[in-house]
């Protein structure tokens, strides 16, 4: 349980701090994150067993690549770049695991789970940078 909440406090701070430096990508970015995280909370409260399931979460992540990689396309900021491809990263984590005929579950876990980390710090270090660079946030 603590980790569950370590991360939901890095999630939060983190997205509170893109949507304040990174204008309209920071705050669209932001809010597919911390929706994605709330929505897999909430259907975890509901029923944990749909919330573990791969298959709910290769349409949650999915979901998050798609939005990531529509504001990519509308954005001028190289942060929304990576953002875009360590979420690949965590899709592809996912289809790999079906691919494989054994898999261990934890490190599907590990695998799946570990892209978050470095999109929040991503979109931390961006936005910062280039709200201290004076870049037009818009």
């Amino acid at each position: 349980m603590l980790i569950v909440m370590l991360f939901l406090s890095l999630t939060l701070l983190c997205c509170a701090i893109t949507a304040l430096n990174g204008g309209r990508d920071g705050r669209w970015a932001a809010f597919m994150a911390l929706a994605t995280v709330l929505i897999g909370r909430a259907v975890g409260s509901v029923d944990l067993h749909l919330a573990t399931s791969p298959g709910f979460k290769v349409v949650l992540d999915g979901a998050l690549l798609v939005g990531f990689y529509v504001l990519m396309l509308n954005s001028r900021r190289y942060w929304t770049i990576w953002i875009t491809g360590f979420q690949m990263n965590g899709v592809l984590a996912h289809a790999a695991t079906w691919l494989a005929a054994g898999y261990t579950p934890a490190i599907y876990r590990g695998l799946e789970s570990v892209w978050g980390i470095p999109i929040m710090l991503v979109m931390v270090l961006g936005a910062t940078l280039d709200r201290r660079a004076g870049v037009d946030p818009h």
